[in-house]
C-alpha cells in the first residue's frame, strides 16, 4: 500500500493554517491584555435611582394584587351576622364552595366578634377587609344571669376524647378546632407514635395558646397505647423520621448497634455522644429493643 507524499508547498499551507487557527484562538486574550477593560461604576445618585425603579416595582406589584384580590371579592350588600350566612352566601362574596364549606364549620360554634372571624385562616385579608365593617354579632347571654348552676352542670359536661382513639373527625367537631389543627395534630401524632402528655401539643406546627387551651380540656391522655420503634430492627431512615431524632443521631444508633452486637438494654443510647439526657427522655416512651 502506497502512502500519499505530501509535498514542500502542502506543508508549508497545513503550517500557515495551523498559525491562522493558533491566531484565532489567542487573539482574544491577547485583546484583553493589551486593551484591559474599564471597571464599570455606579453613582451614588444612580443607586438612589435603582433602588427607587425597585420600590416602584414593589408597589405597583401590591396595588396589582389588590386590584386584582378586590375584583375577585365582593363587599356585602348590607350587615350580615356571619353566623347566620349559608353556604351560598359566602359564595357570593367569592369564596369557593370548599372553602365557604370550611367557614360555616367555625361558624357552628358562634363567632363573637371580628377577632374571631379574622382567626379563620381560610378568609382571604382581602375579603377581610371587605368585610369587616359590615358585621354583626348576637349580644345575647349564652346563659341566664340566674342559671349559675345551669351553667357549670354544661361546663362538667365536655367531651372527652381518648388519645387511643384520636382521630380528625372527632378533632373538627371540638368548637374552635378546624380542619387546619386537626390535620395538624393527626399529622404530628403519627409522626411522634401517639401523645403521651398535653405538653407535647404546643410542638405541632401554628400552635396557639386558644387551640391548646380547647384540646387541653377536651382530651384525655391516659392512658395512652404509643406507637414504638425497635432500635434493634429500625433503619436509620425509620428512626430518622421520629420528631425527636435526627439523622446524625439515628446514625449513631445503628452504628453502636453493629458495635454491640445489638442493644441489651435501652440506657445503652446514653452512651452515644449525640444523645444527651434530654434528648434520651423525650425519645425513651416511643423505643423499645
Amino acid at each position: 500500500m502506497k502512502f500519499p507524499v505530501i509535498t514542500e508547498r502542502t506543508k508549508v499551507g497545513i503550517t500557515l493554517w495551523a498559525c491562522c487557527i493558533l491566531v484565532i484562538i489567542l487573539l482574544p486574550r491577547i485583546a484583553r491584555y493589551c486593551f484591559p477593560s474599564q471597571p464599570i461604576t455606579i453613582q451614588r445618585y444612580q443607586m438612589k435611582e435603582i433602588a427607587g425603579l425597585e420600590e416602584k416595582a414593589k408597589r405597583y406589584a401590591h396595588q396589582r394584587f389588590e386590584k386584582q384580590s378586590r375584583s375577585k371579592y365582593h363587599a356585602p350588600p348590607h350587615r350580615f351576622n356571619p353566623n347566620q350566612y349559608t353556604l351560598q352566601d359566602w359564595t357570593n362574596l367569592g369564596l369557593s364552595q370548599k372553602q365557604a364549606a370550611a367557614v360555616l364549620k367555625f361558624c357552628r360554634f358562634p363567632l363573637k366578634s371580628n377577632e374571631d372571624l379574622k382567626k379563620i385562616f381560610i378568609i382571604p385579608d382581602a375579603l377581610y377587609e371587605l368585610i369587616k365593617d359590615s358585621t354583626y354579632y348576637d349580644t345575647k347571654p349564652l346563659y341566664k344571669p340566674n342559671s349559675k348552676d345551669e351553667f357549670e352542670k354544661k361546663e362538667t359536661k365536655l367531651e372527652q376524647i381518648s388519645m387511643m382513639n384520636l382521630d380528625s373527625a372527632r378533632l373538627v367537631a371540638l368548637p374552635g378546632i378546624g380542619p387546619f389543627y386537626a390535620k395538624m395534630v393527626m399529622k404530628y401524632e403519627k409522626a411522634l407514635g401517639g401523645f403521651h402528655s398535653k405538653e407535647q401539643l404546643l410542638e405541632v406546627y401554628k400552635m396557639t395558646e386558644d387551640v391548646y387551651e380547647i384540646l387541653c380540656k377536651h382530651l384525655n391522655f391516659n392512658p395512652t397505647n404509643l406507637r414504638k420503634i425497635s432500635i434493634n430492627q429500625a433503619t436509620k431512615e425509620e428512626l430518622a423520621k421520629h420528631p425527636y431524632i435526627d439523622i446524625w443521631q439515628a446514625n449513631s444508633i445503628i452504628k453502636m448497634r453493629k458495635q454491640l452486637g445489638g442493644f441489651h438494654a435501652i440506657t445503652e443510647l446514653l452512651d452515644s455522644h449525640l444523645i444527651n439526657t434530654e434528648t434520651f427522655e423525650k425519645i425513651l416512651p416511643y423505643v423499645s429493643l
